[in-house]
């Protein structure tokens, strides 16, 4: 890692997480001048318009510069495309066939991890590539940890967390999904988004529209 993106060696697609340092990934200006700091060819990007939800859509290189509408997830077989999603807390779910020839990346806040994004997206590797969960790997990108992440009697009861309990971990909930649905390997970044204010956007600490970007590359 450096101190523009955040990324885990483990996971072997190209993938990255921008941080503060690039800027507002929201605004076309600044996310063109980091695409052309880092060589990312921009008109390569498909965009996900997200909504809180569930639906993972395949796309291809014909979805290139575009936002896909009311999705939360992306997926495609095209090489040399990049995924895109955009966070300020919720987490960046990025994940891959085992012989890299699928690649996916989905949003997810405690809506979308409740309501089964992680589930779709397995469901549309298996079912629209003939891949099981035993041959997807995953990593969890920065977002809010439990240690900031203070919740009401809803999320609670919603995630079946003791009462006794202030704080939800949302990288805890989708490792438990995730091993229940039999993904052959998962890695998480120990990254607070809310915490570490210097480095990233957070939503909870400062109600802020500005936002990271998130990208994976089928090569």
């Amino acid at each position: 890692m450096n101190n523009k993106i955040v990324s885990d060696g483990n996971f072997k697609p190209f993938h990255l997480t921008t941080t503060k340092f690039c800027g507002n990934m929201k605004d076309a200006g600044a996310r063109k001048t980091f695409c052309k700091s880092v060589g990312i060819d921009e008109s390569k990007i498909v965009f996900a318009n997200q909504v809180h939800g569930t639906l993972v859509k395949e796309v291809s290189r014909h979805d290139c510069g575009k936002f896909i509408e009311a999705c939360d997830g992306l997926i495609t077989k095209d090489k040399n495309i990049y995924l895109c999603i955009f966070t300020a807390d919720c987490m960046p779910i990025f994940l891959t066939s085992r012989d890299g020839s699928i690649v996916s990346l989905i949003h997810s806040g405690w809506r979308g991890l409740a309501e089964g994004i992680i589930e779709s997206a397995v469901t549309s590797f298996l079912r629209n590539f003939g891949v099981s969960p035993a041959d997807i790997f995953a990593y969890i990108g920065p977002h809010i940890r439990e240690c900031c992440y203070q919740v009401g009697e809803d999320l609670k009861k919603i995630f079946n967390v003791s009462s006794n309990k202030e704080y939800l971990s949302l990288v805890k909930q989708a490792q438990e999904q995730m091993k229940k649905l039999k993904i052959a390997k998962v890695y998480a970044s120990s990254h607070c988004t809310c915490h570490e204010y210097e480095m990233f956007y957070s939503y909870r600490r400062e109600k802020t529209d500005e936002r990271m970007m998130s990208l994976i590359k089928n090569a």
